[in-house]
């Protein structure tokens, strides 16, 4: 049974989480003490442990919060693997969907899924939407399901590290340029979209 906090225990608590938060988008978890972040939070290691029993206990509070939102499991997820849902209508709403979860969440997932992020994470992303994605797909044999698997793995390391790519740089294409492009190569697959630029 989890214990009601009170408005300045909460409020104490989101500073020690923002403030495990700058370092860690500085720096990896590893090289972040305790210390460290009750300094830049103002509090002494006591009220620490209050809270939390080390820095990993708040990464992974961060990443379970980031990776339960709904509308990125059930919508912007599952419909990139629905390949025939790709008409002008549904593109727009999938556009929409990807953009507004992204930018709800960019404080923490451009840096879960950067470079100094997490390895795991996109892991731990995959193994929350396969469930999601895995019910598209009711009359697979298990070597079917098997290879589905398999094509997840790809689809979502390409995808994730495309999204992650564009915001370290500062989303250099416009949004919907760059939304057109993943959802080209994601439809089309790599080569058909590299063919475009061949002169």
């Amino acid at each position: 049974m989890k214990t009601t906090l009170s408005t300045t225990a909460k409020v104490t608590r989101q500073n020690l989480i923002d403030s495990f938060w700058l370092l860690y988008c500085k720096k990896s978890i590893e090289k972040i003490t305790v210390k460290e972040i009750c300094d830049v939070a103002g509090y002494n290691r006591s009220t620490f442990y209050v809270y939390f029993k080390d820095a990993y206990e708040i990464l992974e509070e961060i990443e379970e919060q980031t990776i339960t939102v709904e509308d990125f499991k059930s919508i912007v997820i599952k419909n990139l693997f629905y390949g025939n849902l790709f008409h002008d209508h549904r593109k727009k709403a999938i556009l929409k969907s990807i953009l507004e979860f992204f930018e709800k969440n960019k404080t923490y997932l451009p840096v879960l899924l950067g470079e100094n992020g997490d390895p795991h994470f996109r892991q731990k992303v995959l193994k929350k939407l396969t469930p999601t994605v895995l019910s598209i797909y009711k009359k697979l044999s298990p070597q079917e399901l098997l290879e589905v698997r398999y094509l997840m793995e790809y689809q979502s390391a390409a995808m994730l590290s495309m999204i992650a790519k564009w915001y370290a740089n500062d989303k250099d294409l416009p949004t919907e340029q760059f939304l057109e492009l993943l959802l080209a190569v994601t439809t089309n697959g790599v080569q058909s979209e590299l063919s475009k630029y061949r002169r």
